[in-house]
């Protein structure tokens, strides 16, 4: 008997599971219609990411495969298909979890097949979850069900009901409380018992419903006002030290009303900041909101079976609009929190663009008083050959030393970088040497020099002392430099602290792949770490490329890459001392015989090309030949970032009208950050960045650009500078 009952049980489950669960989407279809492709186009990206190919190997050789699909789409493909499928599982874990219990019902059923957004299946499975039971679930358990369907007693289609299981014959609740259904309850419930269960049964149904919600949260998504309020004083009083010192900076927003259409990216951002630190409260408000809500109801709220369905019904209502407002300013800070994250990438893009200076010998300062100045000298390749150290307060004794460091080495560049006593250090060098002497920004050396990263690249140097090579090089190859340094700690942005760091540092990280395979990457001088972000190139790889150089031409990896990982790295990697030109451009080694025979016989068409020879390659493939071969060796890195040393610039030196040439640090929703050679960078806001309305600081200025910047006004109590870009 207990195997029958086994099968029986089996027979059952299955028959659950045909019935309930949700088959398995169009995820290609649902994707591609999203992001307005076709299905060949996102079937196709999923299936090359599913065999191991890379991104930005996709984009740069698949084009024929892919229509043409660039990094930011194809990324865009595999993570919409991610998200989708999210949504999908957590639905099916969701209707598993709640039948096992017993409580599925056909209307909650059909609330979470229908949800649009993870968001929303995680709040109508959030009650079921937990281990507690719902008032609401004692009550079903209890059989006030049919109760609170009588209650209802209007047209059940809005939740999905049969309007033959309800009772229309009277509202009066003598009426109810006389049904054989009721009295029979009585046996062991009291009425009110009953009823405020019943309430609790309806209010928990309309909580779930995904119309109601879809109505609700598509009225405040277009009609909603953000408020926002600060705390009162005995609240603040609560906080930390550090929090209440702050609270000034964010007076703006103690009363504060804006449209929910109208909110800027920044202000969300703000009001998350002084949400989560307790000192706000924010919420959503939407005139005649409730009433339009109780529009959707159809019936006679007069009777007393009435009142107890609209006070249900309210009930209802008050946590329904708190989770959706949750979900909506969720969603909002989503999106913000994207564009702000666009500003991250587009800054970082710039600062890692910048041009490097190989091939010269080079004496780098990093400048102190108390501790003294830190030298090293690099070679041609960047490497250190010397270290040393002088003091300010000794100048005859100091200027001896680097006199003779600049002799023996045969330094031909002189660095320093930007902090204190970086004047008096240019102006000591400056007194040994016509040498150029460049100033070049510290921001991350620290974080660099105190990671393992680079404990493992200068194991006998102490802390200080990387941090002087990382300065050093900074100047030689940003982009080498700047890929050690953990993406989520530099600081080119807003907010940064305010933003996920999982998600922060994923699409950052995004930009230093995109960065380190478009410029072209010296095989036998990239670092380990350089190589580490090549297309296909994970460390242990890295380390045995480096190993194993020099390298004469690209056949030579051959022998160290195994085929999937040359197929997708060679391309970005570069040789020099090859003799096949090719080496040294775009060109993938399986183009080089139709690259060879559109050069030699400059070919401008696809059809003029040999079918033994064309193969599976198209017009896009005859262009992007054409165009690789054009730019052999021209590195898309052509902006230094780095400022030539000149005179002295302190708030002594410099008065109001002044004209300074230096470069821009920073740039965010509404100002320019510029270094000018003074301790901290100063801001330019958007009002004066040009001599026309910017509505975007970035269609003026980009990280790292050189600009001319005017001094408008100084005040030298409270240190405080204003700066223009106008009329400049």
């Amino acid at each position: 008997m207990p195997e029958l009952e086994n099968e029986i049980l089996e027979e059952e489950t299955s028959k659950f599971e045909s019935q309930n669960k949700i088959a398995e989407p169009n995820f290609i279809g649902t994707v591609a219609r999203e992001l307005n492709l076709k299905d060949f186009q996102a079937k196709t990206v999923l299936d090359l990411i599913a065999e191991g190919s890379t991104t930005p190997f996709i984009a740069r050789y698949r084009k024929e495969a892919t229509g043409d699909l660039d990094e930011n789409v194809i990324r865009d493909i595999v993570s919409l298909r991610e998200k989708q499928e999210k949504i999908w599982k957590l639905k099916n874990t969701a209707i598993n979890t709640i039948d096992e219990m017993g409580k599925l019902t056909p209307e909650l059923l059909e609330n979470i097949k229908n949800a649009l957004t993870l968001k929303e299946v995680e709040e109508i499975y959030k009650p079921y979850k937990s281990k507690r039971k719902t008032k609401a679930m004692v009550a079903i358990e209890k059989g006030f069900q049919v109760i609170a369907d009588f209650i209802k007693n209007v047209d059940m289609s809005i939740y999905g009901m049969s309007k033959d299981t309800i009772n229309r014959a009277s509202t009066d609740l003598k009426f109810l409380i006389s049904t054989k259904e009721f009295q029979e309850l009585l046996k062991e419930n009291k009425e009110e018992e009953i009823i405020e269960g019943s309430k609790e049964i309806i209010s928990s149904e309309i909580v779930a419903n995904s119309e109601i919600r879809n109505f609700l949260r598509e009225y405040l998504e277009k009609k909603s006002n953000i408020v926002s309020k600060i705390k009162g004083e005995k609240v603040i009083a609560k906080l930390t030290e550090n929090i209440r010192k702050d609270v000034h900076k964010f007076e703006i927003y103690s009363d504060f009303t804006i449209n929910i259409s109208k909110i800027k990216p920044y202000q969300i951002l703000a009001l998350n900041r002084w949400l989560n630190l307790k000192i706000l409260t924010v919420k959503l408000k939407a005139d005649k909101l409730e009433d339009n809500f109780l529009n959707n109801f159809d019936n006679d709220f007069t009777t007393e079976v009435g009142e107890i369905y609209l006070d249900s019904i309210k009930t209802g209502y008050k946590t329904l609009f708190k989770s959706v407002e949750n979900e909506v300013m969720w969603m909002l800070s989503e999106i913000w929190e994207d564009d702000a994250i666009k500003v991250f990438q587009t800054n970082l893009s710039a600062l890692l663009l910048t041009k490097p200076e190989y091939g010269k010998r080079i004496l780098a300062f990093d400048p102190a008083y108390r501790t003294g100045c830190k030298i090293v000298v690099l070679d041609e390749l960047a490497n250190p050959i010397e270290f040393s150290k002088i003091f300010l307060h000794s100048a005859n004794t100091a200027k001896i030393l680097v006199k003779k460091l600049l002799e023996k080495h045969n330094i031909e560049i002189i660095i320093v970088w930007n902090w204190t006593a970086s004047n008096e250090t240019v102006e000591l060098a400056q007194s040994l040497s016509e040498l150029p002497i460049y100033i070049v920004n510290e921001s991350w050396a620290s974080v660099y020099s105190a990671s393992k990263i680079a404990q493992e690249e200068f194991k006998d140097l102490d802390l200080t002392d990387r941090w002087t090579v990382s300065i050093a090089r900074r100047f030689v190859d940003p982009l080498s430099e700047l890929v050690k340094v953990p993406v989520w700690s530099i600081w080119v942005g807003m907010y940064q602290h305010d933003i996920s760091e999982k998600k922060l540092e994923e699409k950052l990280g995004y930009v230093v792949e995109d960065t380190v395979n478009l410029v072209w990457i010296n095989v036998n001088t990239a670092s380990i770490y350089v190589l580490n972000h090549i297309s296909g190139i994970n460390k242990t790889v890295a380390k045995k490329i480096y190993k194993n150089r020099p390298y004469k031409n690209r056949e030579q990896l051959k022998k160290v890459l195994s085929d999937t990982v040359y197929e997708q790295a060679i391309w970005f990697l570069r040789i020099p001392e090859s003799d096949e030109k090719l080496d040294n451009t775009d060109i993938h080694p399986e183009q080089y015989n139709f690259a060879k025979y559109v050069i030699e016989n400059q070919i401008f068409s696809i059809d003029k090309v040999p079918l033994e020879i064309r193969k599976d390659f198209t017009e896009l493939t005859l262009n992007f030949v054409r165009e690789a071969y054009s730019k052999i060796w021209e590195d898309p890195r052509v902006n230094s970032a780095h400022k030539k040393a000149s005179k002295k610039v302190d708030a002594d030196s410099i008065a109001i009208w002044d004209i300074l040439d230096w470069t821009v640090r920073n740039v965010v929703a509404f100002w320019a950050f510029v270094d000018i050679g003074l301790k901290n960078d100063w801001l330019v806001h958007i009002s004066q960045l040009a001599d026309k309305f910017v509505s975007d600081p970035n269609e003026i200025v980009s990280v790292w650009e050189k600009v001319k910047v005017r001094l408008t006004d100084i005040d030298k109590i409270k240190g405080k500078i204003q700066l223009s870009m106008k009329d400049v």
